[in-house]
């Protein structure tokens, strides 16, 4: 179906408008914008470091790739990691001028408002009249799955490669307006950016566009001959084109330092639970607080609960694809859906959060009695090939399957789109039908205010007090960084990177855990202070955590705000044999030298 033509200032105008809603979303950080933090938990003030890490590195000259002033003396390979350097280098002048937290809300709302533009744009091409195509570009970017992931994963809710991918092959196996070589550097250009957003959802994306193609195949098996002599030019130049501008950053993370190994995901666990189609999370509006012993089971974590569609849109999706399943466009988007939908599901079932031994699989049996017009043999095998994939595979062994709905909701938006867009075709009965729709869309509506987190960044480190630390020493900080706290991180990122620091909340080689730096006991005793648990003071232990201090280097000690920050500063002045001074919010430690093994040879510089 061809879209018609749309008024010159409609694209701007949808992205002026997309940018309001993402902004009116997420108020309750852009109110306070260098304070709040747009999300929960401890990725946001992670994502907000990488932001000011690749300011940093770019302004001195520095890798951005490799840091060096995390994780001590090893440093972290953010290839391995979730650090975006596409967007945190386009983010840079942003970072510098106006701070990590505000670059980081900037970068959470852009991402969603991009993502439902470039939808709206390619809806567009499928439908006649220019609000079906808003309403399918308001599903994608604003759908319970990125709203989930805008918790604190921008990286996945930067989703505006999707839309253009399927637009080039449209263009490329359907249309057909422009050389294959066109479209093949256009496609090599989309996975090279895509890759340098998300690994991971490049991976996705590649699946996807793998699935579709065999979906198309086998509907026109025919036409592969025709189809092949467009494909094969044009995936020869996009893996060119590809080649060439990933060859440094995919070098660097297989061949550079600090590669990690094994998996970094615990299999058939960040799944989407069969009742979250239907069961709202705390991330919509509209959530029963009845229903709340049920979503509080699934597994994972609620940034990975994005599968809801509602029982209202998910009936109405369905009953508009068996109304209007004579078209390839309906029947096209509703089983890729529903195969991204059955896939995001894991391996086995996962019911009300209880992990069955009933394979996903088995959900796709019943469509074979619909075989004469639907294909039951591709869900089978695409459901079948695809897990063993995700099992095997590099790259796709480390895929979160309930990620997979962020991608799943472009054609549950392409399927709503037709139905609007009928709807609006019609002569009578309009507005009830589209009553139906917007009443759908009610359930979704994302919770407000939006889940925000307060900046609590001792003023030391965004005064000129930091400067009380010497320019790239190394300092030993508290809450020290690890898988379940990045707060340090945050704060030597608003400091401009003044100092480096041992531990880290990421992916590196010999983490303790999957996002946990090296064992050590300095990372042992702080996680025992976070939690409450006690801390006998041995002279072991005592040695132990002195070692680490020698070992890496530090020459100045930081404690700020933190649980159990009495105990912490306890233990530290018994290690270090002295009080510390007490400047601009935090407790400090300043040492001459590095420590050496006994206390008592610790060189302390006398308080000013």
């Amino acid at each position: 179906m061809e879209g018609s033509p749309r008024p010159r200032l409609l694209a701007p105008a949808g992205l002026v408008v997309y940018l309001a809603l993402a902004a009116l979303v997420f108020a309750s950080s852009w109110t306070h914008p260098f304070s709040r933090l747009i999300g929960q938990g401890m990725d946001p003030p992670l994502m907000a470091w990488f932001l000011g890490w690749s300011a940093f590195a770019i302004t001195h000259h520095l890798d951005p790739l490799l840091s060096t002033v995390a994780n001590v003396p090893d440093g972290m390979n953010l290839m391995w990691n979730t650090a975006y350097p596409l967007p945190a280098a386009l983010l840079a002048p942003i970072t510098l001028t106006l701070g990590s937290a505000f670059a980081y809300n900037l970068m959470c709302t852009l991402a969603v408002a991009l993502s439902a533009w470039t939808a709206f744009l390619v809806i567009g091409r499928y439908v006649r009249h220019w609000p079906a195509a808003a309403v399918g570009g308001l599903l994608y970017g604003f759908s319970p799955a990125m709203m989930a992931q805008s918790l604190g994963h921008p990286f996945l809710t930067l989703g505006f490669v999707a839309p253009l991918v399927l637009l080039v092959f449209d263009d490329l196996l359907i249309r057909r307006r422009y050389p294959p070589v066109l479209m093949g550097a256009a496609l090599g250009l989309l996975g090279a950016a895509q890759l340098l957003i998300s690994e991971e959802q490049l991976a996705a994306i590649a699946l996807i566009s793998l699935l579709g193609m065999l979906l198309l195949a086998m509907a026109n098996r025919h036409a592969m001959p025709a189809t092949l002599t467009r494909l094969l030019p044009a995936f020869a130049v996009a893996i060119g084109v590809f080649g060439v501008l990933v060859a440094v950053p995919a070098l660097f993370q297989f061949f550079g330092p600090q590669r990690p190994t094994g998996l970094f995901q615990q299999p058939n666990e960040y799944v989407s639970d069969l009742l979250n189609f239907v069961v709202p999370t705390p991330v919509q509006q509209i959530a029963p607080g009845w229903l709340a012993g049920v979503r509080q089971n699934f597994h994972g974590n609620v940034s990975e609960w994005g599968a809801y569609l509602g029982l209202p849109l998910l009936g109405l999706l369905v009953w508009w694809a068996i109304r209007d399943w004579s078209s390839p466009l309906v029947r096209f988007a509703s089983v890729l859906g529903l195969t991204l939908a059955l896939l995001s599901m894991g391996f086995t079932l996962h019911v009300a959060g209880v992990r069955t031994l009933i394979p996903v699989g088995l959900l796709a049996l019943p469509f074979v009695a619909l075989r004469r017009s639907f294909p039951a043999a591709y869900l089978l095998a695409a459901v079948a090939l695809t897990s063993l994939g995700v099992i095997v595979l590099p790259m796709l062994n480390n895929l979160l399957p309930s990620r997979l709905m962020t991608l799943g909701f472009l054609f549950a938006a392409i399927l709503l789109a037709g139905y609007v867009d009928a709807t609006l075709s019609l002569a009578s009965h309009r507005i009830i039908k589209l009553g139906v729709a917007g009443v759908a869309m009610l359930f979704l509506i994302p919770v407000l205010p939006f889940p925000s987190e307060e900046v609590t960044t001792p003023v030391f480190f965004t005064t000129a007090s930091v400067q009380t630390v010497p320019a790239s020493s190394t300092a030993l900080v508290l809450p020290f960084p690890h898988g379940g706290d990045s707060t340090a991180m945050l704060w030597q990122a608003q400091s401009g990177m003044r100092f480096r620091m041992p531990g880290s909340y990421g992916i590196v080689a010999g983490g303790a855990d999957r996002a946990d730096p090296p064992w050590s006991a300095t990372l042992r005793t702080a996680v025992a202070l976070e939690d409450g648990m006690p801390v006998t003071v041995t002279p072991e232990l005592l040695a132990a955590l002195r070692a680490d201090l020698m070992r890496w280097g530090v020459t100045t000690v930081l404690i700020g705000p933190m649980p159990h920050r009495d105990q912490a500063t306890a233990l530290y002045q018994t290690v270090l044999g002295r009080a510390p001074e007490r400047i601009a919010g935090v407790e400090l430690w300043r040492l001459d030298q590095g420590p050496t093994e006994a206390s008592s040879d610790l060189g302390f510089r006398s308080s000013p």
